[in-house]
Formats: structure tokens, sequence, C-alpha cells
């Protein structure tokens, strides 16, 4: 008898312990400094990036699958990778000029 109080004492021990920053009122260290303008920018280009390179990846799988025909795959292809190409190369020129 002894030993199950202990160890439900343990469990909700445990279960506190785990719970309680999911719980517990926000402080100010949890909140984030707003972004700048220039770190939001960086950020809208690396999500350009993102999209299109796995845009790209998803045209590889439904070309494969034969999915999509090769004219569209092309044109598609072009497109995405002139996107991410520009995003990246904007993205490079405004690090460089932070630094």
């Amino acid at each position: 008898m002894l030993g199950v109080l202990v160890l439900g004492a343990l469990v909700v021990g445990v279960v506190v312990y785990v719970a309680w920053p999911l719980v517990r009122p926000a402080s100010a260290a949890d909140r984030l400094d707003p972004l700048s303008e220039a770190q939001r920018r960086r950020l809208a280009l690396r999500e350009e990036r993102d999209l299109a390179l796995a845009a790209l990846k998803e045209l590889e799988v439904d070309h494969a699958t034969h999915h999509i025909g090769d004219q569209d795959y092309a044109e598609l292809v072009a497109e995405y990778r002139g996107r991410a190409a520009e995003a990246m190369r904007t993205l490079d020129d405004e690090v460089r000029a932070a630094e």
C-alpha cells in the first residue's frame, strides 16, 4: 500500500514537472523581440527560396511518376529555379550588406 502511494506521488510530481512550462504564466523572457524590417525581408526571402525548392522536389517526383508531361515539367522547372535563384541572390546580397 505504501509503495502504491509513493509511486502515485512520484507520478504526480513528474506530470507537474513536465506540464509546468505549458501552464505557467508567460514571462518577459518568453517573448520574442519584434523583427526589424531587414529581418522580415530576409525571412520572406528564405521562405520564398524554401517554397521554390520544395516545389522543385515535388515536380521531380511528379515527372518521374508521369503525373506531369515533359513540356509542363520543363516550363515549371525553369520558373521555380529562377525564383529560387533570385531569392538566393537577393538573400546573399542582403546578408553581405548587413555584415
